[in-house]
């Protein structure tokens, strides 16, 4: 009877996670971060950068698969299929001005930072480490670069502790993804912001709150500016 309830709960926490996981993407295409003609990351890579087995990737590609999100090609990367083709459309509302979500963002995400640098435990100082290393190596990929952000971005989130504050941020970081890929696409941005990530991963494992949230401040602060000069020139053109 412990075997079946053990076999029971470990396939329960596994399809729970395969439908994280599926909502993370889902999240990230019907946004915009990740853009259709985007190519993911191969499922080694891809299970690497989330921190799930290559198991809970393959039924999370294949769900995305049945939604009409991406196009799944044996012996080749799967790609984002054009909105045409999406079955599910419950895109996160634009129902802020770009200046809401950016204000927010420097209110939490800076006392995300600042709260993860004073409780972060040893495992997620090194998890933040391992996706820096990840990103840096994805500058030339930009859905593995986004993806690698997200999780960046996520983990700082949960480090402090806090599930309302997580779940605040998970709402404002969303918010911002359109912005954020505007931003990202500009030349050398995505060096910057791999670089903003060294620094304010390199303040949580040093336990450095006030240069934790500093870093975070600039970093928000670039993205902001960028994304701001890619609306005028979008607007202009």
């Amino acid at each position: 009877m412990h075997d079946s309830y053990a076999l029971l709960q470990s396939a329960v926490s596994r399809r729970t996670m395969r439908e994280q996981i599926t909502d993370r993407l889902a999240g990230m295409i019907l946004s915009g971060l990740l853009r259709p003609g985007d190519a993911l990351p191969g499922e080694r890579e891809l299970a690497s950068q989330l921190d799930v087995s290559r198991e809970t990737v393959r039924g999370a590609i294949q769900a995305l698969a049945a939604r009409g999100l991406i196009e799944v090609a044996q012996g080749a990367r799967s790609r984002v299929l054009p909105a045409t083709n999406w079955i599910a459309r419950a895109a996160p509302a634009a129902r802020y001005t770009p200046e809401e979500v950016h204000g927010a963002r420097l209110v939490l995400e800076v006392a995300a930072a600042r709260e993860a640098a004073r409780h972060a435990d040893a495992a997620t100082r090194a998890r933040l480490a391992e996706l820096v290393e990840e990103q840096g190596r994805a500058l030339e990929d930009p859905a593995a670069f986004h993806i690698c952000g997200s999780e960046f971005h996520a983990t700082l989130q949960r480090a402090g502790g806090n599930r309302l504050l997580a779940a605040l941020l998970a709402e404002a970081y969303g918010q911002s993804s359109e912005l954020s890929h505007r931003a990202l696409a500009a030349p050398g941005a995505m060096r910057r912001s791999w670089m903003d990530h060294k620094r304010i991963a390199a303040a949580v494992a040093a336990r450095d709150p006030e240069a934790a949230a500093t870093a975070m401040r600039r970093h928000l602060d670039r993205i902001g500016t960028a994304a701001r000069r890619a609306e005028e020139k979008r607007a202009a053109a």
